[in-house]
């Protein structure tokens, strides 16, 4: 049985042990594991930038790690109990190098944002790490989980280019915008739905604005190219 703690936040998220997603914190997270913290900063030419902190989820709070190379070291842990207990790889994982003294990387990518190094030593698994990735599954398909919410809606005019093949996208055909930033001024880059639903597929309803907008046609659309 998982044990919960409170934790309020308005912008954190949590990686969860058991199925390596990345949630949204909402007033409680699992014990022990590792969160993520952000916030805005601007820098002197303006620009505004996302920044993290890494903590972890103890009985009495969430402790600090002091940056994101010890949050890699508790993610190994976690991440070697998944797949003992699994039998494969978490999703959006893969190996990255292996080394000459039995060691192997393996990268994470909780979000297209939040990506990790895994370090996984002999001395860690208890044998040969190479021959133990190798008797696992491949991962399923990552489900996409970006930190902002992205926007889906008709479009307006004829007037935006697909920011991923470069056309031009016809007044109202979906369009997908994904979020940026400029001076705390939120802006989008607009892509086709049919050029970006892979990249965005398994994105959560919560964070794809406009959805409730659109027809039952077009939802019906989302639901076949995004959550099936």
């Amino acid at each position: 049985m998982t044990d919960w703690i409170d934790y309020e936040s308005d912008w954190a998220y949590y990686i969860d042990s058991q199925t390596f997603n990345m949630p949204k914190v909402k007033g409680r997270i699992p014990r022990g594991s590792v969160v993520l913290t952000k916030g805005r900063e601007t820098l002197d030419t303006g620009m505004t930038v996302v920044v993290t902190s890494y903590g972890i989820a103890r009985e009495h709070g969430v402790d600090d790690l002091g940056g994101k190379k010890k949050a890699s070291k508790a993610l190994a842990k976690q991440m070697l109990d998944y797949m003992k207990q699994k039998g494969q790889f978490p999703p959006g994982t893969e190996i990255k190098k292996v080394f000459k003294n039995g060691s192997v990387d393996v990268g994470y990518e909780a979000s297209d944002f939040d990506k990790f190094s895994i370090r996984l030593i002999p001395e860690l698994v208890g044998g040969n790490v190479e021959d133990f990735l190798d008797s696992l599954e491949i991962a399923g398909r990552r489900k996409f989980n970006p930190t902002d919410e992205w926007k889906i809606e008709l479009a307006k005019s004829g007037r935006a280019k697909c920011r991923t093949c470069g056309s031009s996208i016809a007044k109202d055909t979906l369009r997908v915008g994904e979020p940026t930033y400029f001076q705390d001024h939120l802006n989008y880059k607009w892509h086709h739905f049919t050029c970006i639903s892979d990249t965005i597929w398994g994105i959560p309803q919560e964070k794809l604005t406009g959805y409730a907008s659109l027809s039952e046609e077009q939802k019906k659309e989302l639901t076949r190219a995004l959550w099936e």
